[in-house]
């Protein structure tokens, strides 16, 4: 008897099977280099979350500063990270007023109550009065500046008095029996005027810049920003005045030819 033909479906079958050939090998088939692969992986993705957690919470910082308001940044951090115990007052200032200038204000503000409650305060100073005023003004709180600025400057004024008594009692004299208030309180000065200018208190911004050019009378660009508040007053022969003051130390100054020419004057 003849064995039965095979199927059509069959033929085929056996046709296609003879004729697909035998796949390779793949590496990943092997137990041992799938699990090593799946491991390395699983590393690569652990140190990625690590460096992004890290730069995040801030305990790695970017590679390098790529500004000035950077790298002042950065160097005032190492002072107080580098050492904690061993910075001083204006350590700490000079960190907090570096985080106000790169915009980074809660920061700022967290750095100048820790230094304030670690007791770093130097009442001769009032870094902190200062840098509090700064503050205020970059997040466009003027009349915060106003009283923080008020504040700190009582205070320098307080710690005057203080150590000109004890100068009469030990003729011993202090860093602020020789140089008075201090630059910092007349910059303090220059913030008041900055935040009366925003409130549009021009005559009380020209008080403030009396105050500090009585101690700095050849501060020409001074001299022109009490010009243009005296203007925006309408107080024009004032400003004049102050214009004009300023162009002898000023010569050729373009900008402020400009403000003499408009007022009728030259800066020859």
């Amino acid at each position: 008897m003849s064995e039965p033909l095979p199927r059509e479906g069959e033929q085929l079958g056996a046709r296609e099977g003879a004729e697909r050939p035998a796949r390779g090998n793949s590496m990943f088939a092997d137990p041992l280099v799938r699990t090593m692969g799946w491991a390395g992986a699983f590393m690569l993705v652990a140190f990625l979350a690590t460096i992004v957690g890290a730069l995040f919470f801030g305990i790695l910082d970017p590679p390098a500063p790529r500004t000035a308001v950077e790298r002042d940044l950065a160097i005032a951090a190492s002072k107080i990270e580098s050492n904690e115990a061993s910075a001083t007052s204006e350590d700490w200032y000079d960190y907090a007023d570096a985080l106000v200038a790169s915009g980074r204000y809660s920061k700022a503000d967290r750095v100048i109550q820790a230094a304030r409650s670690g007791g770093f305060e130097d009442p001769a100073k009032q870094y902190f009065g200062l840098v509090e005023t700064r503050l205020a003004i970059a997040r466009g709180d003027f009349e915060l500046a106003l009283k923080e600025s008020e504040t700190a400057m009582k205070a320098l004024e307080s710690q005057l008095r203080v150590e000109e008594e004890a100068y009469e009692a030990t003729k011993r004299p202090s860093v602020m029996i020789a140089e008075g208030l201090g630059e910092n309180y007349q910059t303090l000065q220059l913030l008041r005027a900055e935040a009366f200018e925003a409130l549009e208190r021009y005559g009380e911004a020209v008080g403030e810049l009396d105050a500090y050019l009585e101690k700095n009378t050849r501060a020409a660009d001074i001299l022109v920003w009490r010009g243009d508040l005296k203007l925006a007053d309408g107080d024009r022969e004032g400003a004049l005045a102050d214009y004009t003051s300023a162009s002898t130390y000023m010569p050729g100054d373009e900008d402020l030819a400009e403000k003499l020419e408009n007022l009728g004057a030259s800066n020859d």
